[in-house]
């Protein structure tokens, strides 16, 4: 066995109220002037205040920087550290989806350190410690808090990834409470995003370790087993519980083992044509498998295994195919979009979106399986 490293946050905390900790976690018992990345949609639900308020009865003053979008902006990034080194907080919160959770990630970094955004931009390329770091996620999807990534849609609209141990926070909060009556399509894309997570972690072309791979085929089964549940009933509280950790499962799996060319063909269709990250990864998540099912059928075999009941095929290309056609009903059973087209994307956009694909050479380069530009033509056109 190939020697390995598993990186993951000092503290993980799932229990339903959790966000009550606040009041006792290590990494924040020192801070007294905290700022608070959200978004305004959870301000406008009272979510965040609550939030706020057990950090208030901590006698912690607060700041509460709520104007993160999806898919944030270089702009915005500079907004939220800017804030944060005009009020000299001394930690950061972030609650939310994956844009809050980025987004307070590198205020954290960037209100401790001098080092300007434009640099980050790319792997270890971060200089100096970070303000303490609590992460709350509010989806069961994206992953990010317990992951040492951000991405951010640079200046010139690219999606922009950034990779440093830095942005691993301290302390993650999983409270289920918090993603009861989510909206059933953010459900959805979130949900498939986490899927897409752990199924790139398992067929990684680098990185892939035992501790990884369990996590990965765990999160599997928790999300494909747990997803149509919480989209057609929003408040099944153990539904919602076993999302959320198959979600956190598959973030520490990814954040090891790292992803792939799903992600890389998803970003440019989000940035492009604003699409959701999670209905991103879901449009382009068949065809990419069915470009890797000359390498990677072992691999689909085995989560094919873990995943639909009383499955049994002993060849093992006939069961990844399965596993391709289940998810691709299950992607619009759940309300996504499985083409191209019925996001409005057409023929003569696929030229864009190729070219967009390939400026992710990093996520490229990770892919079980090697893609060209004719490859990457070829799986868009699928696509459509």
């Amino acid at each position: 066995m190939s020697g390995f490293e598993f990186r993951m946050p000092g503290t993980i905390i799932s229990e339903a109220g959790g966000i009550r900790r606040l009041v006792d976690d290590h990494s924040l018992r020192s801070a007294a002037r905290v700022l608070l990345v959200t978004d305004r949609t959870l301000v406008d639900l009272g979510l965040a205040g609550r939030v706020v308020e057990a950090l208030r009865r901590k006698g912690v003053e607060v700041f509460v920087f709520d104007e993160v979008e999806t898919d944030p902006s270089a702009k915005t990034v500079r907004q939220a550290a800017a804030f944060a080194r005009a009020n000299n907080v001394d930690g950061v919160v972030g609650m939310g989806g994956g844009s809050p959770m980025d987004v307070a990630k590198l205020a954290a970094l960037l209100a401790a350190s001098p080092q300007p955004l434009e640099d980050l931009y790319g792997v270890d390329r971060a200089k100096g410690e970070r303000h303490p770091l609590v992460l709350i996620p509010t989806t069961a999807g994206t992953g990010s808090e317990v992951t040492k990534v951000a991405v951010v849609t640079a200046d010139n609209q690219d999606k922009s990834p950034i990779l440093a141990p830095q942005l691993m926070c301290d302390t993650v909060i999983l409270d289920v409470e918090l993603t009861l009556g989510l909206p059933r399509k953010v459900t959805a894309a979130t949900g498939v995003d986490a899927m897409v997570h752990a199924i790139e972690a398992f067929t990684s072309g680098v990185r892939k370790n035992p501790v990884s791979d369990r996590l990965a085929l765990h999160a599997m089964e928790l999300l494909y087993g747990s997803i149509r549940t919480v989209v057609e009933d929003g408040e099944q509280v153990e539904a919602r519980a076993r999302m959320l950790t198959g979600s956190m499962l598959a973030g520490l799996a990814f954040a090891n083992a790292t992803v792939g060319a799903v992600h890389a063909l998803a970003y440019p269709v989000g940035a492009q044509f604003h699409v959701s990250h999670g209905g991103s990864n879901a449009v382009v998540l068949v065809p990419v498998m069915r470009h890797n099912l000359p390498e990677a059928a072992p691999l689909y075999a085995q989560i094919a295994g873990a995943v639909i009941p009383n499955f049994e095929n002993r060849d093992e290309y006939a069961a990844a195919n399965r596993l391709a056609d289940a998810l691709e009903i299950l992607i619009a059973e759940v309300g996504l979009e499985t083409r191209l087209s019925a996001l409005g994307i057409k023929r003569d956009d696929v030229p864009q979106l190729t070219e967009g694909a390939l400026r992710q050479q990093r996520l490229l380069s990770y892919n079980i399986k090697p893609l060209n530009r004719g490859d990457i033509d070829a799986i868009f056109r699928a696509a459509l």
